[in-house]
């Protein structure tokens, strides 16, 4: 082995293992702004959870919120605000009467003469499209009200089960 092999292979040593003065190259600037730079602390599981719980808890009590004032504007929901299937069936009832009313109020307006600007009357897609004619939510009520007597006697045929 020679001389100058045996100084590369110290050369390769100090390379690979770093000595208390070899510190990464960094400039001023940036270890300035990193002093200058508070962190926030970061949060800990618990923190995270409690965040986390706090914020569904805030989110569902402003669903709650609306479901009860939905309850005060729609007529026969009242007390029914905790049932959103409930409140959102009843809601759905009530809009539909409301356009089924505008609609019927608007033929007579026309039928009398009357003339309504295009902002004030339904669109063409408004409540089941263009096609939409009062025949088709007859034929909606009528399949509605076969479902409902089919299942009121499921019920009645259920019942008289128990009582044998």
């Amino acid at each position: 082995m020679s001389k100058e092999e045996g100084t590369d292979s110290n050369a390769s040593s100090r390379e690979s293992t770093p000595t208390s003065d070899a510190q990464p190259n960094t400039s001023k600037s940036s270890s300035t702004k990193k002093a200058n730079k508070v962190s926030k602390p970061r949060l800990t599981a618990s923190q995270k959870n409690f965040n986390h719980k706090d914020a569904e808890n805030k989110r569902r009590t402003a669903i709650r919120e609306r479901f009860t004032e939905l309850s005060h504007l729609v007529p026969g929901a009242l007390g029914h605000e905790r049932s959103e299937q409930v409140m959102l069936g009843k809601t759905t009832e009530f809009l539909r009467n409301m356009i089924i009313e505008q609609r019927r109020l608007e033929e007579m307006a026309q039928k009398h003469g009357l003339t309504m600007e295009d902002g004030e009357r339904l669109r063409e897609d408004d409540f089941a499209g263009p096609k939409w004619r009062a025949r088709n939510m007859e034929q909606y009520e009528a399949g509605k009200q076969k479902k409902e007597v089919s299942e009121s006697q499921q019920a009645n045929y259920q019942g008289d089960d128990e009582n044998d």
